[in-house]
């Protein structure tokens, strides 16, 4: 519950950084303060990070989806769209990975799933309402730019779970998080020109503080110490908890209002998530906290 509280909070506190920092420019600066920080960590408890060239390689190759694309297109899409839009179809990431664990034959295709990913796909086209805002709005723009998020993300826990499962956690956390932030240079370092720092007010170098400590380095390690003594099913369900948070929040502080259609979406993907887990074991359901 921990852990999805921080999650939640972190799109109100995300937006209003972007409001001040550019996307990837911020996006850089998350990834390579949080991989500084869990480096220093790892580092005091005397964990070893992995030296083997193929290991490496194969972290270089997952941090593309699962840090890179996955960071990138969560910043641009959240300075587009709204919290409540992000956090919604956030919630689409167990079925994103089940849908890949299909695809690469890691899962065998049911009706139950089938319906699920059915399901997801209506509650998906209600959030994003494109009939009616038009592809060429920015809102659109931001939401799709999530869902392309959260299903990067879902590529990356179907491809890294067996070699995440023979690693240590925090340090192959620290590989990962490494290899993101050079892949992030290419999109964050032309963001620098014309940034002053001394422009951007202090209450949001201190929302970044909190986003770098707590919804980055914290909330990897509290993940893996739960997975580790919680049923992977029963954590996948705590990931309602986020868009709960986020559409409070947007409400109370931004105004946000919420028509039938963003309400009726939202049911149907948290509807196709519980027809997902309730279809069986899946290999990647534990991950599915991001």
């Amino acid at each position: 519950m921990l852990i999805q509280v921080i999650f939640g909070l972190h799109y109100f506190a995300a937006k209003i950084v972007l409001n001040e920092i550019p996307p990837a420019l911020w996006a850089l600066i998350r990834v390579a303060a949080a991989a500084l920080l869990l480096a220093l960590v790892a580092r005091l408890a005397g964990r070893r990070l992995p030296r083997s060239g193929a290991v490496l390689g194969r972290l270089a190759l997952y941090a593309i989806f699962g840090v890179v694309i996955n960071q990138l297109c969560f910043v641009e899409g959240l300075s587009r769209t709204t919290p409540a839009h992000s956090s919604l179809l956030i919630t689409a990431i167990p079925i994103g990975t089940l849908g890949f664990a299909v695809l690469l034959r890691r899962e065998q295709l049911s009706w139950s799933k089938s319906v699920s990913f059915a399901v997801a796909l209506a509650g998906v086209l209600l959030v994003l309402q494109p009939s009616v805002a038009g592809w060429a709005s920015p809102a659109v723009q931001g939401d799709v730019l999530i869902l392309v998020n959260a299903l990067s993300y879902s590529l990356f826990l179907v491809l890294s779970k067996d070699l995440l499962g023979r690693l240590d956690s925090l340090a192959a956390t620290v590989v990962l998080l490494s290899f993101g932030t050079l892949g992030m240079l290419i999109p964050g370092l032309p963001a620098l020109s014309g940034f002053d720092p001394s422009a951007v007010s202090p209450r949001t170098w201190l929302l970044g503080l909190w986003i770098v400590v707590f919804p980055t380095a914290l909330a990897y390690l509290l993940s893996y110490w739960a997975l580790a003594r919680v049923e992977s099913s029963r954590v996948a369900f705590f990931i309602y908890l986020q868009p709960l948070i986020a559409v409070s929040l947007s409400f109370v502080f931004l105004g946000e209002r919420f028509d039938g259609s963003t309400l009726g979406g939202a049911a149907l993907i948290f509807l196709a998530v519980f027809l997902a887990l309730r279809s069986g074991p899946v290999g990647t359901q534990r991950e599915a906290r991001e």
